[in-house]
């Protein structure tokens, strides 16, 4: 019986371009099971951090130490990402760790320059971007607001190996002008998962570090959990918005992204820079003696639904609004969501918004004893 892993991210489920192996996109209900056992990521604070389990430095910030190898075979040396502008000796600092506070499911514009570098210097590769919220047991991660690629590649294919080892390297190693992991700081690379291994950017001293036991754990049923037939590259929003030196040539100002208020689980989503960081709050708590519905609706809280939108938060919505729970926004849904507002003192747009998701917790509160 496999035991559940500490880690916390998933790759996400839709890819861009040429789709991997039949393979590589399996998951047995075990390697299922266990991904949806994974632990969670504190929702807001820049002290908060991707969950693993920490050892001695593994080596130098260019040299990922061996996961799962492949069975050794001379292949040739792969490329590396080639930059379209002569860049200036000016360099972004390591980025902060700023984790997923909001949920906005549209790849944001440095993320798909990022996922589309990798896979025009690595023909044939697949990547994903995007992910819905709440469709797992995650409470966050930056394939929710757009900022997160999956690159996939395999641990267990020489040729594929090599490449994902070439462009790690590149990344987190000595740029052409020898700082060290110049490339994934002029991107805004805020870590990278690969192989057993993280790399994160905010503890750039300690290099390449264990990730969640993987690596005394060679399972292949354990493959996408502990990333070995992906790399997972979560950016900084300077990175994942575009404006960082790698693209622009112009050194970007630090950026912390929307910040969630007390008594809502989700911010709105992202819509200028932020030059302060959010500050640390505990996640809303569900009140004693709470409906189930209730204690989804705190874990919703916030998140911005409207027509098209098709996820578990969709159907606890429709059954607070009173129509059929199909988890899509429909038409119905929009007009039993207005018809909701407009009977509960709420501007009726048919979408929800901060004032609608208090009127939806209020009305929802235990009654008093």
């Amino acid at each position: 019986m496999l035991r559940p892993l500490a880690g916390r991210h998933r790759p996400a489920p839709t890819r861009t371009a040429a789709p991997p192996s039949p393979a590589r996109r399996r998951l047995t209900s075990a390697t299922l099971l266990t991904a949806l056992a994974l632990a969670t990521v504190p929702l807001a604070g820049a002290a908060a951090m991707p969950s693993l389990t920490v050892g001695p430095t593994s080596g130098p910030a260019d040299k990922p130490a061996a996961g799962v190898r492949a069975a050794s075979t001379p292949t040739p040396a792969p490329a590396t990402p080639s930059r379209a502008r002569d860049l200036s000796p000016a360099i972004e600092l390591p980025a902060a760790y700023v984790p997923a506070t909001s949920c906005d499911e549209q790849a944001k514009p440095g993320t798909v320059a990022l996922a589309a570098l990798l896979r025009r210097t690595y023909p044939g590769t697949s990547t994903a971007i995007t992910r819905p919220c709440g469709t797992d047991a995650l409470p966050t991660t930056e394939h929710y607001d757009g900022r997160a690629v999956d690159w996939f590649a395999s641990a267990r294919r020489p040729e594929s190996l090599a490449q994902a080892e070439s462009a790690v390297a590149w990344l987190t190693g000595p740029d052409e002008q020898g700082v060290p992991a110049g490339n994934a700081r002029r991107l805004g690379v805020m870590y990278l998962i690969w192989n057993d291994r993280i790399w994160s950017s905010y503890r750039l001293s300690e290099g390449w570090r264990p990730y969640s036991g993987c690596a005394a754990r060679p399972d292949p049923r354990l493959d996408t959990p502990c990333h070995r037939d992906h790399v997972h590259v979560s950016l900084s929003w300077e990175g994942a918005m575009g404006r960082t030196s790698w693209w622009t040539g112009r050194v970007a100002s630090r950026d912390f992204g929307p910040c969630r208020t007390p008594d809502l689980t989700w911010a709105e989503p992202y819509a200028a820079p932020r030059a302060r960081p959010c500050p640390v709050l505990p996640r809303p708590a569900t009140p004693a003696g709470a409906t189930p519905l209730l204690g989804a609706l705190v874990r919703y809280s916030g998140l911005p639904l409207g027509p098209g939108s098709r996820n578990p938060s969709v159907r606890v919505l429709q059954q607070a609004v009173g129509t059929a729970a199909t988890g899509r926004f429909d038409t119905a849904t929009g007009q039993a969501l207005t018809d909701w507002q407009r009977g509960h003192g709420v501007t009726p747009t048919g979408r929800t918004d901060p004032a609608t998701w208090r009127a939806l917790l209020a009305a929802n509160q235990p009654a008093p004893r």
